[in-house]
């Protein structure tokens, strides 16, 4: 199939790996007449959330009659349900079209897979004549390729700690690249509440000439979770929504604040009718009655995976990891011996994916059962007995094998 070649072409992009600034994705974007220009767009950045708060804001302003075009990545099985219209993600055939007119210009001036999937989507979504684009950053924010965009509104997601050898060592100076997607008088929202963490946003709004709102954490009170509804409340207004996870809450708040500051004319039974639609694939997603998928890759992404799990079921999770071996930091090690009943680690041929060889080396992770074949691991964990929660987690790389082993179509097309 031409989807396939197409798709290996850009997937070879990343052998020039990724390239901070935006010279290239400028000199792209002109070459396609400058699509970017040509729509409104919220702009998110952070370390956790984007692709939640992202797709909610997508649901709610869909459900309320506009043309929304969603940005966003990883994927998880396909590629192109990182750009996609109203839910409906883009075509095999406009993604062959694209790559095939842009081709020599990518060769030319050395673009990068992302700089290349990122004038795809600008491109498609001015084709499509959408009204409003939700777009996420890929990486950082100050010279991600996606920072080309004048939006009506930003979004800066919690931030915690996440390729620090390209952002920075400390959460301030992560913090700082994230802050270079807010604009001069854009209003900017955001639900990091740390001091440290407050007082560069603060510097960044004053230099851009506009206002951070602060979303109140302490105010969103949670009074029912399940394993597949949030019942939550915020200020005096209450949400359902219809997928697991304490952390969703505080991306549903951060969607919703940021629609009630832009459009107005939305109305409370408009964002819950959104809600009721919202589904977003890998995060605390139920496979079976009591196994859940999450794709947690962090520390905080980790402990409220398995606190949320301890909360809903009384009872520590059995886990199973496939994680980056970049990954493994001490809050990491404390969290596979504190938070879980029993941990098995597993593994897929990659070289970035932590192996035996790896486990061998850093002693902390001896003590844990290592299965190799991730069928292999998954049969077992599907197969204790065990009357408590089960969770597979870590890296997006897993989650084909994931949804072929519980035969779980996650995405008939629409998100």
């Amino acid at each position: 199939m031409m989807i396939d070649s197409t798709l290996e072409y850009l997937y070879q992009l990343h052998n020039r790996g990724i390239k901070l600034g935006l010279e290239n994705i400028n000199k792209i974007l002109l070459e396609c007449n400058n699509p970017h220009n040509e729509f409104d767009a919220i702009h998110l950045a952070g370390t956790n959330g984007k692709g939640s708060t992202a797709s909610i804001i997508a649901k709610i302003l869909e459900n309320a009659g506009q043309k929304v075009g969603l940005y966003t990545s990883p994927h998880l099985i396909n590629f192109n349900e990182r750009i996609r219209i109203n839910g409906v993600p883009i075509s095999n055939t406009d993604i062959i079209n694209f790559t095939k007119m842009n081709r020599d210009f990518f060769e030319r001036h050395s673009i990068t897979f992302f700089e290349a999937t990122t004038a795809m989507a600008f491109d498609y979504f001015k084709k499509n004549e959408i009204d409003i684009a939700i777009v996420e950053t890929g990486l950082g924010g100050r010279l991600d390729s996606t920072n080309v965009l004048s939006p009506i509104h930003t979004i800066i997601t919690e931030i915690d700690f996440d390729h620090t050898h390209l952002l920075g060592e400390t959460v301030e100076e992560i913090t700082a690249e994230k802050c270079g997607i807010i604009k001069n008088a854009t209003p900017n929202t955001t639900i990091n509440t740390s001091s440290n963490i407050v007082e560069v946003i603060d510097q960044f709004s004053t230099k851009q000439n506009t206002r951070t709102n602060y979303i109140n954490k302490d105010l969103i009170k949670i009074s029912n979770h399940k394993t597949n509804t949030l019942d939550f409340k915020y200020n005096d207004s209450s949400y359902i929504l219809p997928q697991a996870g304490s952390f969703q809450a505080e991306n549903a708040v951060l969607a919703i604040e940021t629609i009630k500051s832009e459009f107005k004319d939305i109305n409370h039974d408009q964002i819950q009718a959104g809600l009721d639609k919202w589904f977003w694939p890998g995060r605390m997603q139920q496979m079976e009655e009591d196994i859940f998928y999450d794709v947690a890759h962090n520390s905080s992404g980790m402990n409220i995976l398995t606190s949320d799990l301890f909360h809903i079921y009384n009872q520590k999770p059995i886990g199973l990891v496939v994680i980056k071996n970049d990954k493994i930091r001490p809050e990491i090690i404390s969290s596979f011996e504190n938070d879980f009943e029993e941990l098995i680690i597993s593994s897929i041929s990659s070289k970035d994916i932590l192996s035996k060889d790896d486990i061998k080396s850093e002693k902390s992770l001896n003590k844990y059962q290592f299965i190799e074949n991730l069928n292999d691991a998954l049969s077992l964990l599907k197969n204790e007995q065990f009357d408590g929660p089960k969770v597979i987690f870590g890296s997006h790389y897993i989650a084909k094998y994931v949804y072929k082993f519980f035969d779980f179509s996650f995405d008939k097309g629409n998100i």
